[in-house]
């Protein structure tokens, strides 16, 4: 008995312990995620699922789609009901042979093909606002990647920033000593204090654009994903194709599809414009109802009556409806198309400076990786070892090593600045993924 009541009690234990795990599984989930690096490719995909405007534009675009469906349909019928020939001195329905009780219906019917060419602009626009979500989620894109790696160069200088400051502590100590010893002098002292405090300065002031650059990216991807550390590389984008690849992929840009299809909208209308100068028409069908006999005497039941109209509009007078219209629709045609004439010309001038910004950006980059930034660290390394050998002065080591910092940081910019000019080539390219 007592074996089965400890059974009992571990198997009790194992189900708590169980359901505490899968209650607290989702907050160390969460907590070890706060701790992973996000990388710009996480970035982008939290920043396409979050986006409340590509879920905007996919709205508008099932709005439009459904009613262009709409647009398609004709009015709904109209019912008459009424009565005719009623006398006024007894407003008797028997008195008279022609008062009667009439029920019809009523269906008009528009100009020509224009719920046709109504409901294929609708559809046309409904189009531009999918293609719209492709555009926006490239405008997207291009505005993460080039947040992401604004914060990423900021968060490398203020590394490097650190590593001079804890530099120079300790060359403000080992001066302090030899100026104990009579090695070095006040001067020495004042001078790296002085250039301890404005590093300090320049550290405040890069934590204030991290600090800027984490909000603006919590705006896409939410505050607390944008506060975790960065991924430590760069990403590993490959090198832009050559430039007849990049005009002729430029002719399918999003911007432009949705420009074709503001033109198809725009063209349309001017149809729709057109049909207007087609009769529209109305159909009516009626059925009278007359009560009593015939006042001849003969006894006949007054028979009833079946009555149909055709009402067709009269197009005349066009001047200043039908001909402004048409006018109207052909200059918003006309704008439109060059609306697309615009967009391409920027375009097609923004992949001539981004290429060339490519291009030399490159070329600096190799050049500081094999050159200068080596160069830099050998010349800081000789002046700190002839100012310990004391052969050199202090000043020497200091612009020494405020060149290294100077063209360390040149070096992560130039590699920040290409890989922001190659996201901007990707927002060329159309690509979203």
């Amino acid at each position: 008995m007592l074996q089965a009541n400890v059974i009992k009690f571990q198997n009790r234990t194992l189900w708590i312990s169980l359901v505490l795990f899968l209650v607290l599984l989702p907050f160390n989930s969460y907590a070890f995620n706060q701790k992973l690096p996000l990388t710009l490719a996480e970035a982008e995909r939290l920043a396409i699922n979050e986006a409340p405007e590509l879920e905007k534009l996919r709205a508008n675009a099932g709005a439009l789609k459904e009613q262009s469906i709409a647009d398609g349909q004709l009015s709904d019928p109209q019912l008459i009901v009424g009565a005719a020939n009623v006398p006024t001195n007894s407003f008797s329905f028997t008195q008279d042979d022609m008062t009667m009780v009439n029920v019809g219906l009523q269906q008009a019917f528009p100009h020509g093909h224009s719920l046709a060419m109504k409901s294929k602009q609708t559809k046309a626009l409904a189009t531009a606002e999918e293609r719209k979500v492709q555009e926006q989620a490239a405008v997207l894109l291009r505005n993460v990647r080039e947040t992401w790696l604004d914060l990423y160069y900021w968060t490398k200088a203020a590394e490097i920033v650190r590593a001079n400051q804890a530099l120079y502590r300790r060359l403000l100590k080992s001066t302090k000593s030899q100026y104990i010893n009579s090695k070095a002098s006040q001067s020495d002292v004042l001078q790296l204090e002085l250039e301890s405090s404005h590093i300090n300065d320049e550290s405040a002031q890069i934590q204030q654009r991290i600090d800027v650059l984490h909000a603006q990216l919590g705006r896409w991807i939410g505050a607390d994903e944008a506060n975790r550390p960065l991924f430590a590389n760069l990403p590993n984008w490959s090198n832009p194709p050559p430039m007849h690849v990049l005009q002729a992929r430029l002719q399918e840009h999003p911007l432009l599809k949705v420009d074709l299809a503001n033109i198809e909208a725009a063209f349309d209308q001017v149809a729709y414009a057109k049909e207007q100068y087609k009769p529209g028409w109305m159909l009516d069908v009626g059925y009278g109802i007359r009560q009593g006999t015939y006042m001849d005497g003969s006894g006949k039941t007054r028979s009833n009556f079946v009555a149909a109209q055709v009402t067709v509009d009269l197009p005349f007078f066009t001047t200043n409806r039908q001909n402004r219209t048409l006018r109207a629709g052909a200059y918003q045609l006309q704008a439109t198309e060059m609306n697309r004439n615009i967009h391409y010309k920027n375009l097609v001038q923004e992949l001539d400076v981004q290429y060339a910004i490519w291009q030399s950006l490159s070329k600096r980059d190799a050049l500081y990786h094999k050159k200068l930034f080596p160069e830099a660290q050998q010349n800081s390394k000789a002046a700190l070892l002839a100012y310990k050998n004391a052969t050199t002065d202090l000043t020497t080591v200091l612009r020494a090593y405020s060149n290294e910092l100077t063209i360390h940081l040149e070096q992560i910019q130039i590699q920040v600045e290409r890989a922001k000019t190659r996201a901007v080539l990707l927002y060329l390219e159309g690509v979203t993924q």
